[in-house]
């Protein structure tokens, strides 16, 4: 699946950095005003700097997922050689936004790097074997629970284009049988583009499968045989009839006779 990547970081991402930013901050210079939150150690000054880049790069995780990761998690671990990290719900909020974010947004093909990024992390953040667990567990959580968004949003974006085809098909198949319809109520039926004696049992078939909007694979599964084989059937019947495409295929099918519009209830009257 690709991913549609916006130009611009949208205001939702916006405004999720700032929050996390403005959490961790406060919970660095104001710990007692924050519950959970325990007396920080190491120097105020580069714990609120070293803590920037955890939070603010989450503005950008719809444009550039992966970098993001990167940097989220690299920071993260460089903040440990400069001082003791507060370990706070902000930060540990970031790390995890970042995790889902590197396979729920990111393009096709980037997702065993996340992980690989996700691994490495771990492995500098942790310094005892419970923590290594820990973080393992909720950040593979976060990353897997991404995965599974973008696979789900691919198929939703597959189902909607076959959707539209169907959609245009149906619209086509519609105009040509208001067509038919129309000419046959004003008596001027007009005759066949060429003499549909000229096609053979199955391309017959073929042509009443087009004209009732069947697409190639719809047609191959009705008449079982390969799709190759309904295209073969396809280019037989334009080049026998002289027809550009299959939409005068359609209208060819419907003057001649060998289609033809439903029949209205009984009892019906033609405006009903």
């Amino acid at each position: 699946m690709t991913s549609i990547i916006p130009r611009r970081p949208p205001a939702v991402d916006l405004l999720l950095a700032a929050a996390l930013t403005l959490a961790g901050q406060a919970e660095i210079w104001t710990p007692a005003l924050v519950p959970g939150v325990g007396t920080v150690v190491g120097s105020v000054v580069v714990l609120g700097v070293t803590t920037l880049p955890i939070t603010l790069p989450l503005a950008l995780r719809r444009t550039s997922p992966l970098a993001v990761l990167v940097v989220v998690f690299g920071a993260a671990a460089a903040q440990g050689w400069f001082t003791t990290p507060p370990e706070g719900l902000a930060t540990l909020t970031a790390l995890m936004v970042a995790a889902y974010s590197s396979t729920a947004l990111a393009r096709a093909g980037t997702h065993v790097v996340s992980a690989l990024v996700i691994v490495v992390g771990i492995a500098l953040l942790g310094r005892e074997s419970g923590d290594e667990a820990f973080m393992a567990i909720v950040f593979g959580a976060a990353w897997l629970m991404g995965f599974v968004v973008a696979q789900r949003s691919g198929q939703l974006v597959r189902l909607t284009g076959d959707n539209r085809d169907l959609a245009d098909r149906l619209a086509s198949a519609t105009a040509v049988l208001a067509e038919a319809e129309d000419r046959r109520r004003r008596g001027g039926v007009a005759p066949a583009p060429a003499d549909l004696a000229v096609l053979t049992g199955r391309e017959l078939e073929v042509a009443r499968a087009v004209a009732s909007g069947m697409s190639n694979a719809e047609i191959a599964q009705h008449l079982v045989i390969s799709e190759w084989t309904v295209k073969t059937h396809v280019a037989s019947i334009l080049r026998k009839l002289r027809l550009r495409d299959r939409t005068q295929v359609v209208v060819a099918a419907y003057e001649s006779g060998l289609v033809r519009p439903a029949a209205p209830p009984e009892g019906a009257t033609a405006d009903d």
